[in-house]
């Protein structure tokens, strides 16, 4: 009987695997087991013969045969342990592996050159091959992780170095820590004479006197915004404007400091002046007698003037609608400048203030006859702009300030300054706006319908029929004067300007909505459709830009930075190609000719830093086809957030390459600020202090609006440290 017994347990199914027997140490028993996965071995179960007991060999001759024999039941589980098994190493891998070499064969090749295509059809993907040679942890499903943040926005963290921000908010008390720094990195510092001075009321207000220029050019300055660019943004009433402009200087005689004068216009009036001189071209600027050196100056010293005005006018406090034309008119440049920043903490604000006027609650034509025509008109546009700024932002932020269901104010009237609502067909000032109001509708939207998803697939699915949605308003329902039609000369001279923004808004807008997936397009055949899309809206930027460099247009802040994010699309697109190719040529060439662009670009912030950036990806990738030949084409694929080397893409090492760079040409200090406390109480009117007030060491100078911490040198370091964390 005891023989029987050890008969019987010696045949019984041996689960645990070899080198677990070997090791003599416990194992989990499923195939591959962890102790394998951990140390990278080959993990097999023991076949009879192969068992390391020897009374084992003597199993009676079974064959082949007997062994394949097994119960059904046993057969059904291992099958199912072995799929469920699978399942979860895919998903995870999905996650986990964020930029694998390029498949060789894609099944979805001529499905996704259907725009069409979506993923609820039936589809084929060859698995990859996984070894087990590293030691990466794929226990979880990337659908139950609440936060499975591998690097998924490659292009993100670059992008933002561009723009002097930083993507992942999670690290910036590391980060703070790290460097002694009382404060987050903030944006371009500027250095003159003028820097570390406190001054009061008055000292503020002489200052913003003496960077006014004479009235002539003034007029020049603003008749020129108005007319070639007011178009864009739309956030304020031309003629309203410009007779609020003679009174000025009929009235107040030009005085900055005159008894009364409302500190929130002459913030609105250095907003408007400051995005004529920074978007005018260079030959009309000389025109206009302002030579570089002194354009670049003053374009940055009436921004800081426009917000110093805001913050002595009290402007959170005093709610005026003079301060919401201020900061939507200064969308036009705040970004060239290099205060992206602070600028998007001044938007922000602006929609609060908007919210307290009761803008967001204007309603229609027929529920609001009791306001003053141009007034209500003027809340709209603002509203408008402050809605496209806002949802615009959500790819970036993932969240947003203005909910659909919670205002009623309609878009502005197709109008001009007569009043007179026309045709859709017909090209007003208002336009533009309006067609960007519904294109940046569909982001929120987007927004909630991605995250009530809890899967890959069905976030996927969104992310198609949105895609398709901005097709549709991209191409079906265009104005007439904005198709491929002849230019009619009676047409405003925004007109070509215009088509080619919406050219170059509504492709980056496509790569907005695919952004999410845009990285997982690189290792996932599923999601090629994305790769694609996002390759050819890059292409068309870029071609557009150049085309824009020829037209005598203004210089629009969405044409360098924009043509940055393609360019960044563009490299990661090239660093993931298995080998060279001939679009990988060209498009090494549109990069090549962007950069060239853009370092004419000289007072452009996101221009400089994108120069930058962009010739640190193109040497990484020649360093990446340099050591090619000595990569085994079957070596594992690397994750992304290895700072190893992957197909030539090393992010932590282009970010460094980045810095050395701008090191050299770009530095600065540390700034500190006053409190918020001090300036209220200081300011508690929209007029300049009194002179009499001892309010020295209190006041603000016109540096206020600098950034609250370092600038831009500084916060550099600190994006190289968030980065470098971000990535090990």
């Amino acid at each position: 009987m005891e023989q029987s017994r050890m008969s019987s347990g010696i045949h019984r199914k041996r689960l645990a695997c070899v080198e677990c027997t070997r090791r003599k140490v416990k194992c989990d028993k499923i195939l591959p087991c962890r102790n394998c996965t951990r140390k990278g071995s080959r993990c097999t179960r023991p076949r009879e013969r192969d068992s390391p007991n020897p009374s084992l060999s003597q199993s009676e001759g079974r064959s082949e045969q007997e062994i394949l024999a097994r119960s059904s039941a046993d057969a059904s589980r291992t099958i199912e342990i072995l799929q469920n098994r699978v399942v979860r190493l895919e998903a995870a891998l999905v996650e986990a592996r964020e930029s694998l070499f390029r498949p060789r064969t894609s099944p979805l090749d001529s499905d996704i050159r259907d725009s069409s295509f979506s993923p609820a059809k039936s589809i084929t993907v060859d698995r990859m091959p996984v070894s087990t040679g590293r030691s990466v942890h794929i226990e979880q499903d990337i659908d139950t992780n609440p936060n499975p943040k591998e690097v998924e926005d490659a292009a993100t963290i670059l992008e933002f170095l561009a723009w002097g921000r930083r993507k992942d908010p999670t690290y910036q008390d590391e980060i703070v820590r790290r460097n002694n720094l009382d404060h987050s990195p903030g944006d371009v510092h500027t250095e003159d004479d003028w820097d570390d001075m406190r001054m009061s009321g008055p000292s503020a207000a002489s200052l913003c006197q003496v960077l006014l220029p004479k009235r002539q050019k003034v007029y020049q300055l603003a008749k020129y915004h108005c007319e070639c660019l007011l178009w864009y943004h739309g956030a304020f009433h031309a003629a309203t404007f410009l007779q609020e402009l003679d009174e000025f200087y009929e009235k107040r005689d030009g005085k900055v400091d005159s008894p009364g004068i409302d500190l929130q216009w002459i913030s609105f009036l250095f907003a408007v002046l400051t995005g004529s001189m920074a978007c005018a071209p260079r030959s009309i600027a000389q025109a206009w007698g302002f030579r570089d050196k002194e354009r670049d100056t003053l374009s940055k010293r009436w921004l800081k003037a426009s917000i110093t005005c805001l913050h002595q006018a009290d402007y959170m406090a005093n709610h005026s609608i003079y301060s919401l034309e201020a900061i939507a008119s200064l969308t036009i440049s705040a970004h060239m400048l290099g205060h992206s920043n602070g600028f998007s903490v001044l938007l922000a604000s602006a929609v609060r203030i908007a919210q307290g006027l009761g803008l967001h609650q204007l309603g229609n034509d027929d529920t609001s006859q009791s306001f003053d025509p141009v007034k209500r008109e003027i809340g709209r546009r603002v509203w408008c702009q402050l809605c496209i700024q806002d949802w615009f932002s959500i790819p970036y932020t993932e969240s947003y300030l203005i909910h659909r269901a919670c205002f009623t104010t309609e878009r502005p009237l197709n109008c001009d300054d007569d009043m007179s609502n026309l045709s859709e067909d017909h090209p007003t000032v208002t336009s533009h706006s309006r067609l960007k109001y519904k294109i940046a509708a569909l982001m929120p939207d987007l927004q909630d319908d991605m995250t009530s998803c809890n899967t890959h697939y069905t976030r996927y699915e969104e992310v198609l029929k949105y895609d398709r949605r901005l097709r549709t308003l991209a191409t079906q329902h265009l104005p007439y004067f904005l198709q491929n039609v002849p230019l009619d000369p009676s047409w405003p001279c925004y007109v070509e300007w215009a088509r080619r923004s919406l050219a170059i808004s509504s492709a980056h807008k496509a790569i907005m909505i695919h952004r999410k997936f845009l990285s997982l397009s690189f290792a996932n055949p599923m999601f090629e459709f994305t790769r694609k899309t996002c390759v050819a809206a890059s292409r068309t930027i870029i071609k557009e830009q150049k085309e824009a460099t020829r037209n005598g247009g203004p210089i629009l802040w969405i044409h360098q930075a924009f043509s940055v994010t393609a360019s960044i699309i563009l490299c990661l697109d090239m660093f993931h190609q298995p080998r060279p190719d001939r679009q990988a040529s060209e498009n090494r060439q549109l990069i090549e000719d962007g950069i060239e662009i853009l370092s004419h670009c000289e007072t452009d912030m996101i221009a400089q830093r994108g120069v930058s950036l962009l010739r640190a990806m193109l040497q990484a990738d020649k360093r990446g086809h340099r050591e090619s030949g000595a990569v085994s084409e079957l070596q594992e694929p690397r994750l992304l957030h290895d700072t190893t080397k992957e197909n030539g893409l090393d992010i932590a090492a282009i970010i460094q390459t980045f810095y050395r760079q701008d090191r050299a040409s770009v530095t600065g200090h540390c700034r500190t600020v006053l409190g918020g406390s001090s300036l209220a109480r200081a300011t508690g009117h929209g007029r300049w202090p009194d002179s009499t007030n001892d309010v020295s060491g209190v006041m603000p100078s016109v540096d206020l609006m600098m950034p609250l911490g370092v600038d831009y040198a500084e916060g550099l370091d600190d994006i190289l440290s968030l980065a470098t964390n971000y990535l090990n």
